[in-house]
């Protein structure tokens, strides 16, 4: 896979490989870091904290992700969480996100988005199987690819 090719010769030049979404960004805004692979959003949220962070997205496509949420089975305050569910899908709970300097774009189309979010015409996206790459069993054995292939070279 020319993927993992690239991934290990790039592996020198990583200082640290983060397990939080938006901790690369804010190494890049601390100056730790010159460039990173982070959410384009949270970008967006360290440049409005005065950050000299500018986010950009490849022109060869990039990935994307839907956030989301579950309800637990065997919730205790069942009724509860499925009326916060509910409202968490409506325009007024999801334009409360910009107020708080969060700028994904929000999934109800009904719900205004703020002139800082990403522009999503802009964005060239890549053609993502969610079905292939949502498996458990296909992210346990890329992960281990990666652990074996990539993470254990010595830098």
């Amino acid at each position: 896979m020319r993927r993992f090719k690239y991934l290990k010769s790039l592996h020198k030049n990583i200082n640290t490989y983060p397990r939080s979404g938006t901790a690369p960004v804010k190494a890049v805004a601390r100056g730790e870091t010159a460039v990173s692979i982070s959410f384009i959003h949270d970008a967006v949220t360290e440049a409005q904290a005065g950050f000299p962070v500018k986010g950009v997205a490849p022109c060869e496509g990039t990935g994307y992700e839907i956030g989301s949420m579950s309800i637990i089975k065997g919730a205790r305050n069942l009724d509860s969480a499925k009326k916060f569910y509910d409202w968490t899908l409506t325009p007024k709970a999801q334009a409360l996100a910009a107020q708080a300097k969060q700028f994904q774009i929000p999934s109800n189309v009904g719900t205004p988005v703020s002139p800082l979010s990403p522009k999503m015409a802009d964005i060239k996206l890549i053609n993502y199987d969610f079905a292939k790459y949502g498996q458990s069993a296909e992210r346990k054995r890329l992960l281990e690819k990666w652990d074996t292939e990539v993470g254990a070279q010595a830098r």
